[in-house]
C-alpha cells in the first residue's frame, strides 16, 4: 500500500526500507544520549557533560522514541516534533509525579530512559522489518492472517461504482 503526500516525493509504505536513513541517525543519537546519561548517573557523576546530556534527553529522547514508531507524525518534522513531544511527555510524567507526592527525581528519569531505549528499539526493528507480533512471526492455529471483508459488502465508494 502506498500513500502519496501531495507536495512531496517521499511515499508511505508497508514495506521496510533498506539501507540507512535520517530517522536512524536520529534513533542512534537518541539511544546513545539516553545511554550516556544512564552511565553518569548511575556512576554518579556530575558537571557540565551531565547538564548538556540532561538536557539533550528532555528536549530530545522521550518524543523520539514516540515519533519513530509513529511514521505520519514524522511527516510534519522528525526533530520538531520530537521536541515537542518530549517536552509534553516529560513535563506531564513530573507534573503527575508531583501531585500525588511520589517526587523521586533519579527514578522518575531512569523509568523515562529505559521505556524511551524499548521505543526506540521497537521503531528502528520495525522500520528494517525485524519480525514482531503483529508481523512475521507464526499465528496461533485457527487465526487468519487478515480480516478482510468480502467485496460485494464494501459500502460505495471503495472504488466501485454507485448504482441507482
Amino acid at each position: 500500500m502506498r500513500l502519496a503526500i501531495p507536495g512531496n516525493t517521499a511515499s508511505l509504505s508497508d514495506k521496510p526500507q533498506a539501507g540507512w536513513q535520517a530517522g536512524d541517525a536520529l534513533d542512534l543519537a537518541a539511544g546513545i544520549v539516553a545511554i550516556a546519561l544512564i552511565a553518569l548517573a548511575f556512576a554518579g557523576e556530575s558537571g557540565l557533560p551531565r547538564v548538556l546530556l540532561a538536557l539533550a534527553f528532555a528536549f530530545f529522547v522521550p518524543g523520539r522514541a514516540i515519533v519513530t514508531n509513529w511514521p505520519w507524525i514524522a511527516r510534519w518534522s522528525e526533530a520538531t516534533m520530537s521536541m515537542v513531544l518530549s517536552l509534553v511527555v516529560l513535563t506531564l510524567l513530573a507534573t503527575t509525579s508531583l501531585w500525588v507526592h511520589s517526587w523521586h527525581p533519579l527514578v522518575l528519569f531512569q523509568v523515562e530512559a529505559w521505556l524511551s531505549l524499548a521505543g526506540l528499539s521497537v521503531g528502528v526493528a520495525r522500520r528494517h522489518g525485524v519480525p514482531t507480533a503483529h508481523r512475521g512471526w507464526p499465528r496461533r492455529p485457527g487465526r487468519s492472517a487478515r480480516l478482510t471483508r468480502p467485496e460485494a459488502e464494501s459500502p460505495p465508494g471503495d472504488g466501485q461504482a454507485v448504482q441507482s
